[in-house]
């Protein structure tokens, strides 16, 4: 778990450093959205998978049979909040709606792939689990 959480701030501020370089560097594409919403977006990512991870861990330390019915809930779960989010932050800004929204998909699939990748990893090493 340790090793999870490190990992997810060190990726939640390379995130949040690039977002504030895309932003002040002024490139043309994300110019239209207000500079306080994608490093927002990846603070909220951050929060999002570091609780998911722990809640899926503490499952399957009590019942290792029920991982796989666990992670599908929470990711379900995790998916209905994220559409919550993505489509108030589009209507918070409706200029730069579209904008927003690829910025957002691509910071869900950064960090969707940690996730994944990280509990792959957990539920390989039998040891960890304990």
């Amino acid at each position: 778990m340790k090793r999870y959480l490190t990992g997810l701030v060190v990726l939640t501020a390379v995130m949040l450093l690039l977002s504030f370089v895309v932003k002040w560097t002024a490139m043309p594409f994300f110019a239209p959205v207000p500079t306080w919403m994608l490093p927002v977006a990846v603070l909220y990512f951050g929060v999002a998978y570091g609780v998911q991870y722990w809640m899926t861990v503490g499952a399957v330390n009590k019942n290792p049979r029920a991982f796989v019915q666990f992670f599908l809930a929470t990711t379900v779960g995790v998916l209905f909040l994220h559409i919550v989010v993505l489509v108030g932050g589009m209507l918070m800004n409706p200029s730069a709606g579209k904008r927003f929204a690829i910025g957002f998909l691509i910071l869900y699939v950064v960090f969707t792939v940690y996730m994944t990748v990280s509990l792959v990893r957990f539920m390989r090493n039998p040891e960890q689990n304990k």
